[in-house]
């Protein structure tokens, strides 16, 4: 596996939670990067959070890594890797304290939600 910092994305990722409004989250201490040579069949991204432990150990505030599989994301088209980012930014509480939050009932209507007004917005560019 290699991994490459994304700036691009990095930038499109903090242009969404400002459009969405995700105030919870300081786009400062979200990373994204590139991995290249997963054989990871259907997984498109992830989000990463190092432990409280870690955090503690190091005297460093939350952080998150946002990895986009570099072969499965090359193909999707802008739409799509939106939604992408949005899905893993919804895996970020509320709290930012360094946890994430898995996939219930609420985390798929409030992806849900995040979509109708990301298409609504598309329809205005």
């Amino acid at each position: 596996m290699r991994y490459v910092r994304a700036r691009d994305l990095e930038e499109r990722t903090k242009r969404m939670v400002d459009a969405l409004g995700l105030n919870h989250i300081d786009p400062e201490r979200v990373i994204c990067i590139r991995s290249y040579g997963s054989r990871s069949k259907r997984t498109l991204a992830r989000v990463h959070a190092p432990s409280k432990a870690v955090l503690a150990a190091l005297n460093m505030k939350p952080v998150y890594v946002i990895e986009f599989i570099e072969e499965a994301c090359r193909r999707l088209t802008d739409e799509q890797l939106e939604d992408v980012i949005l899905h893993e930014l919804l895996h970020i509480p509320k709290s930012f304290s360094g946890g994430l939050r898995g996939h219930d009932a609420r985390f798929s209507s409030e992806l849900e939600s995040y979509r109708k007004f990301l298409s609504r917005a598309r329809r205005y560019r």
